[in-house]
């Protein structure tokens, strides 16, 4: 049975790139910084240990030169990125040279899209999609782009994106209101879909 609609929060959809604009914002976050994010992806891989291969992920020099210029890094293509959300800070990450070796233990993994979604080559035909995302959040950007991808591919998307919130706005004690406010988001969309 096809799923009806999938509700993805501040999601983790690649593994490709660690220099989004998001990534250079946030690198060292207190909610999710850089290189915890890269050890995540190494540890749902592969059960790498991320102490040994998580600085080389952080720092993007885990994937192959020739994967950093071919048609799957677009997947990822900075320049879909709305420009509100680049700092003035953002540099684009040279191509340079990768971690042949370890590229071809990841992969098979960090293209996988069951694995990676924003890896999909075509996201056409899913369902209704509510993505919600934060400014201080690594992986703002990993939400923006699958929106954008989704919505060309013809999906329904609902995209709401929380200013001055963190990886987990949704459980932030600190402020209260913006995680009521996420929650009644949540809730009142769920609600108008059943």
């Amino acid at each position: 049975m096809r799923p009806s609609v999938q509700v993805l929060i501040v999601p983790c959809l690649q593994a490709l790139d660690f220099r989004t604009p998001s990534y250079q914002q946030n690198p060292n976050n207190a909610y999710l910084p850089r290189h915890q994010m890269a050890n995540y992806w190494l540890w749902y891989a592969r059960g790498m240990d991320g102490h040994k291969h998580g600085h080389i992920v952080a720092e993007n020099k885990h994937v192959s030169a020739s994967a950093r210029i071919s048609q799957i890094a677009r997947r990822v293509d900075h320049n879909l990125i709305p420009r509100k959300y680049v700092s003035v800070d953002y540099a684009p990450d040279a191509v340079g040279t990768g971690n042949d070796e370890l590229w071809k233990l990841l992969e098979p993994y960090f293209l996988d899209p069951y694995f990676a979604p924003l890896m999909a080559a075509n996201l056409g035909g899913l369902p209704l999609t509510y993505i919600a995302t934060a400014q201080y959040d690594v992986l703002r950007d990993d939400g923006i782009l699958y929106a954008r991808r989704l919505r060309a591919a013809g999906a329904e998307v609902e995209h709401v994106h929380y200013d001055r919130a963190y990886h987990g706005v949704y459980r932030d004690h600190r402020n209260m209101r913006q995680a009521q406010i996420f929650i009644d988001d949540l809730v009142n969309f769920i609600s108008s879909r059943l």
